[in-house]
């Protein structure tokens, strides 16, 4: 008998050493975890002789159900029929449950008496068996499931048989845990392979610029930079960024290789092509690790054509606000005209019957005078909203931009009877732009907070109270200028749109939907932004812009001394208006030149050929011949002849005086002040100096 039992007691160590070693091979040589576990149960049944082995994970969800993932033996049955759960519970306290939930082996000496056994004590019945073993899986700490082994006979397992097969358990769950980070590093692997596939044919498919850079030498640039830079098949690895950068941003471009800005930046400015042509690039650039040193990642878009699209925009928007200020220009110009006209026929009156004194005469006349100044300027304001901007941009003082804007619309206000009120600094207040758009954007914000108020009157009366607050403040690092008024303000609905192309809610035929558009994409370009301020009542616009802190202050234009007259020479006077050529020749032979006059450009050359001027006077629009053709036929007989452009045509004043102006050419606009032309022809006659 006791020969029998250390028989049987060396049998059951057998097959759990068995068991430990098989596995241990089956460790060494899996691929994966689901084939693991099948092997283990294999070797669990069919080469140490359990009737059953199984091993199920924990679930988290509903009645933390234990579920099979892999069972070995022709008794696999009976996991068909049976529930088991890790709650502490009935379904619950088994040997599997217990195990998991404690993380302790749990053994079943007689599946017939153990009470704990009951729920599944008829299906152990069935398939014959009479002992249980569970062992707890772990991964990380974490329960994680159980190996649970069935055997024919009761109290097969024993202390000793129990220790091995706890070592089966432990390296099965270091096995899951090697297999399951082997997967996920595969996985990990496979998907940065995948990740740096896709961005490589995102950046090569990408029709932006990519360039890679480090301290301004270029390390990386992709397929689109062949078009955008026109390489003409030339690599560009190796390169010195600023070779690509224009002249005018170079310091500052250089500047930012050598400090590296935090962040990701947005800029724009002009680039240079290979073959030398400019055009300008919107660049966003931010900090990379590239092949172990640190570099810039740079995304480079050519924005010419936008910008010219929205230099069409700024214009479209600017006409249509001309088109709004129309009534109140034609009542601007018409105040002085008229100042002009009574005292002119006054003065008449006066002369006639010898009433005129000189010194009264003298006063009349520098009334019409200044009269004619104050028509001027407004002519020159409107001259100046109304045109293409295509100057640089410059440093200019942002509060001299908004009293600009302010006295063309300030006289608009009066005859409304709205208030205005402004809180303008005296200090400059430089910032980095083209002061005539920000005069625009100032301007369309003024016309709609006029435009509020006149509704608002027009529906409740004209006893309802209505003031425009301009207001411009350094706030920080920024320059803070508001536009508020008391008028209905803007319902939260209308703001989350009104920056947006075409959409106004002004009746048909008073607005076109784009001056707060523009106006917001003006103020971006500048580094700036533009948006609704929250106030009890009325609507309230800010534009903040950053102060340009390399300019501390706006210097003012140094005063040039007058010229003395020299009343020599011979001047040419071009203009089909016979008054005004007539006045100008009188005045200037006053002065002591010899004048000729001429009503068109053909006759003003073939005169000019019999009998050469030293400075030539025209007017641009005249018939048979206009000015352009004369001053080209001028010019090209001599290059060196000075010539005095006058003309009140919008477009022709900027664009003569961009190609045109220079030392021996000058263009006024009218209407002309007598004084300054005579200083400007006396210029133009003094001898050189040495």
């Amino acid at each position: 008998m006791i020969a029998r039992d250390v028989a049987d007691q060396l049998h059951l160590i057998d097959r759990a050493v068995t068991t430990l070693a098989r596995s241990t091979e089956a460790l060494l040589r899996a691929s994966d975890e689901v084939s693991l576990l099948e092997d283990i149960c294999k070797i669990a049944v069919e080469v140490a002789g359990y009737r059953l082995a199984w091993v199920g994970f924990a679930d988290d969800g509903p009645g933390r159900p234990v579920n099979p993932v892999a069972a070995g033996g022709d008794a696999r049955g009976y996991l068909d029929g049976i529930q088991v759960s890790w709650n502490d519970d009935r379904l619950g306290r088994g040997p599997t449950g217990t195990a998991i939930r404690e993380g302790q082996p749990q053994v079943v000496i007689d599946t017939e008496s153990d009470p704990a056994f009951q729920p599944w004590r008829e299906g152990a019945r069935r398939f014959g068996f009479r002992s249980v073993i569970a062992l707890p899986l772990s991964a990380g700490g974490a329960p994680l499931g159980a190996l649970t082994i069935y055997a024919g006979e009761p109290m097969a397992f024993d202390h000793d048989e129990t220790r091995l097969l706890e070592d089966v358990a432990r390296n099965l769950s270091y096995g899951i845990a090697t297999l399951r980070m082997r997967a996920e590093h595969e996985r990990a692997v496979q998907a940065l392979a995948e990740s740096e596939e896709r961005y490589r044919t995102l950046i090569e498919m990408t029709p932006d610029a990519i360039i890679v850079h480090a301290e301004g030498t270029i390390l990386f640039a992709n397929q689109a930079c062949e078009r955008i830079f026109a390489t003409g098949g030339r690599p560009m690895e190796g390169m010195d960024m600023l070779a690509l950068v224009g002249e005018e941003a170079r310091r500052a471009i250089a500047a930012r290789i050598a400090s590296p800005p935090d962040g990701r930046v947005l800029a724009e400015h002009p680039m240079l092509r290979l073959d030398g042509t400019a055009f300008d690039a919107e660049v966003v650039g931010t900090g990379i690790t590239f092949h172990g040193v640190p570099a810039r990642f740079l995304v480079i878009r050519d924005v010419t054509e936008r910008n010219q699209v929205q230099q069409q925009l700024v214009q479209a928007a600017k006409l249509a606000t001309l088109g709004e200020m129309a009534a109140g220009l034609v009542h601007e110009l018409s105040q002085p005209l008229n100042i002009i006209r009574l005292t002119a026929e006054g003065a008449l009156l006066f002369i006639e019957r010898g009433k005129a004194t000189p010194e009264w005469q003298a006063q009349q006349f520098q009334l019409v005078a200044d009269q004619a100044q104050r028509t001027a300027e407004i002519i020159d304001d409107i001259r100046i909203f109304s045109r293409r901007d295509s100057s640089p941009v410059q440093v200019f003082d942002a509060v001299a931009a908004v009293r600009s804007a302010l006295g063309v619309l300030e006289n608009q206000l009066r005859p409304d009877d709205i208030v205005l009120v402004t809180e303008l600094t005296g200090t400059p207040m430089p910032v980095r732009g083209r002061r005539v758009q920000l005069e625009q954007v100032v301007m369309n914000l003024l016309s709609n907070a006029h435009h509020a108020l006149k509704e608002m009157r027009e529906r409740e009366g004209r006893a309802t109270q209505a003031e425009i607050r301009l207001s411009a403040r350094r706030k920080g690092r920024n320059v803070v200028i508001k536009i508020a008024d008391s008028g209905p303000g803007i319902p939260p609905a209308v703001q989350a749109r009104i920056f947006e192309p075409f959409f106004t809610t002004k009746e048909a035929g008073r607005g076109t939907g784009l001056g707060l558009s523009v106006s917001f994409g003006i103020v971006n370009s500048m580094g700036g932004r533009l948006e609704v301020v929250d106030q009890p009542k009325g609507a309230c616009l800010a534009i903040t812009l950053p102060l340009d802190a390399d300019t501390p202050q706006v210097p003012e234009p140094a005063e040039v001394a007058s010229p003395v007259f020299a009343g020599e020479g011979h001047v040419m006077v071009v203009d089909d208006e016979s008054a005004a050529a007539e006045t100008l020749g009188r005045y200037l032979g006053e002065l002591g030149y010899r004048v000729t006059l001429s009503a068109n450009g053909a006759d003003a050359y073939d005169t000019f050929m019999r009998d050469p001027a030293d400075v030539v006077i025209t007017d641009l629009r005249m018939p048979s011949g206009n000015g352009e053709q004369l001053v080209e036929r001028l010019r090209d007989f001599d290059p060196l002849l000075p010539i005095v452009i006058v003309t009140g045509h919008l477009g022709a004043t900027e664009r003569l005086a961009d190609s045109l102006q220079d030392d021996r050419c000058a263009v006024m606009k009218k209407p002309v002040a007598l004084g300054k032309l005579g200083e400007l022809v006396a210029t133009f006659l003094q001898p050189p100096s040495d």
